[in-house]
């Protein structure tokens, strides 16, 4: 898919359902333009962070050096925007996938609600 057709999405919901089929190999150009995308609400940001594996970034599991330096920072900016509140709930609903077990060790190591369960409410 082009940043053309990107652009040209109508919904949060499609916005989503192309975050799920992307081939993370094929670069960030592509997820920046959906986190940039008028349509991205906080369900797209919270799918494009649990699929970008941004948690790894957030809890320092990666070292900066790691020459994945495009990687980082998507997901060091898209962290900050969902923290922040840039993304606003919608109608796309992000639907955690961690268990009970790993939302409690997420939670003990001071992670915000958001990024577990997406409760924008936590913030």
């Amino acid at each position: 898919m082009t940043l053309d057709e990107i652009n040209a999405l109508q919904t949060a919901d499609e916005l989503r359902e192309f975050v799920r089929s992307y081939n993370w190999d094929d670069g960030f150009e592509v997820p920046c333009a959906v986190a940039d995308h008028p349509q991205c609400d906080l369900g797209v940001a919270l799918e494009l962070f649990t699929l970008s594996d941004a948690m790894s970034i957030y809890l320092k599991e990666v070292e900066s050096t790691s020459g994945k330096r495009d990687w980082i920072e998507f997901c060091e900016g898209l962290t900050y925007r969902i923290l922040t509140g840039v993304y606003k709930p919608g109608l796309a609903q992000f639907h955690s996938e961690l268990t009970a077990t790993q939302a409690y060790k997420l939670r003990k190591r001071g992670v915000p609600e958001v990024l577990i369960s997406g409760a924008a409410e936590s913030m």
